[in-house]
Order: C-alpha cells, then structure tokens, then sequence
C-alpha cells in the first residue's frame, strides 16, 4: 500500500511509524521546513517541502499509484484542499482529521473519512480501562 501524509506532527509520526512497521510505503508532504527535514532524518520515508496547492507536488509524490490521502494538519482549509486534491486525482482513500466539527459537512459530501475529536476518542479509550 501506498499512503501520503499531508502533515508532519505528533499524529503523523504515530502513523508513518505505525504503517511503515506494516511494510508500506509512504510520502509525506509538509509545508514547514524543519518538520520535513525531522521526519526525513526519523524515517525512511519520501518527504516533499511544500504547500499541498501547489500544482506539482502531488506528481512529485506519485499521486497516481496512492491507494490513500491522509490529512494531518492543524488547519481544516489545508486539509480540505489535500481532500479535493485527492478526489479529483481519484484516489480511493481520503482520510482527513477535523479540527472544527461545524466542518463535517462539507468534507462527509466529498466522501472523506473524517476522525475528530481525537482527545475525546483518546479519552474514552483510557476510562475504558477502568473496571
């Protein structure tokens, strides 16, 4: 399987970590200098400096062999442009975290997966390990 990651934070981490250990590939695509150049030196993994609109970067990735896009970032509008992005490039899997819920709606009717609220989805993980 291959996966881009728009994104390079905490969660990304896990998740190159967690799919590269599973013997997929993976490109991530992060805007902040620093971030790509950290996730170059932790992982074996294809990373591309700069913004998710900008016309190429998708090519450079190989936009047209991902089986999935996954959206990481802080920012709903990044996000969604890496989900319209992925969409018109026809790739099967669009995965996105949400920062605003009143968003939902907009990326549900492009089809995405949305995660949100991941501190409430950690939350109840804990309190689920009390008897």
């Amino acid at each position: 399987m291959y996966l881009i990651i728009v994104g390079a934070g905490i969660v990304s981490e896990q998740l190159i970590s967690i799919v590269t250990e599973k013997g997929h590939r993976v490109a991530v695509i992060e805007k902040q200098e620093e971030r790509a150049r950290a996730i170059m030196q932790q992982f074996d993994v294809r990373v591309f400096h700069g913004d998710i609109a900008k016309a190429n970067i998708l090519d450079e990735a190989d936009i047209k062999n991902a089986d999935a896009i996954i959206a990481t970032t802080k920012d709903d509008s990044v996000n969604l442009m890496a989900m319209v992005l992925g969409k018109e490039h026809q790739v099967k899997n669009l995965i996105t975290l949400l920062q605003e819920a009143e968003h939902q709606d907009i990326f549900q009717k492009l089809g995405v997966q949305v995660l949100s609220d991941p501190e409430k989805l950690i939350a109840q993980k804990l309190f689920s390990f009390i008897d």
